[in-house]
């Protein structure tokens, strides 16, 4: 049977470990110091978002100061900007689809009535 005893060690461990886990997470939060305020802000090597190709100069910050690891392999490609579509035509409007529904719509109209963000090729 379990003593009373036994039953008080466990929950005192048990108080113990997630006290010991709890304080673990702790985030501190402090003001920034005069030194890090007075220096400049990093200029950013990488682009803003992953649409684009990164630069060699945005590898080699991301590789950082020291040698990369075995198995990194930094190579630079030029590459043409090419847009992924050709631009879009915005001479388009209503004036392109019939006024009745008793003929077949042209493509322009099909175009205009599709929306800007829908491509069926």
């Amino acid at each position: 049977m379990v003593s009373k005893v036994d039953l008080a060690v466990v929950a005192a461990l048990i108080a113990g470990c997630t006290f010991w886990i709890e304080r673990g997470h702790r985030i501190t939060i402090d003001a920034p110091t005069l030194s890090e305020l007075a220096a400049p802000p990093a200029a950013g090597a990488c682009p803003d978002n992953d649409r684009g190709p990164y630069s060699a100069d945005c590898l080699a910050f991301l590789k950082g100061d020291s040698d990369p690891p075995a198995g990194w392999q930094i190579v630079v490609v030029r590459m043409p900007a090419v847009p992924a579509y050709e631009p879009r035509r915005t001479d388009l409007s209503a004036a392109a689809c019939p006024v009745n529904d008793n003929m077949p719509y042209p493509p322009d109209c099909l175009k205009f009535l599709s929306g800007p963000l829908w491509r069926p090729d």
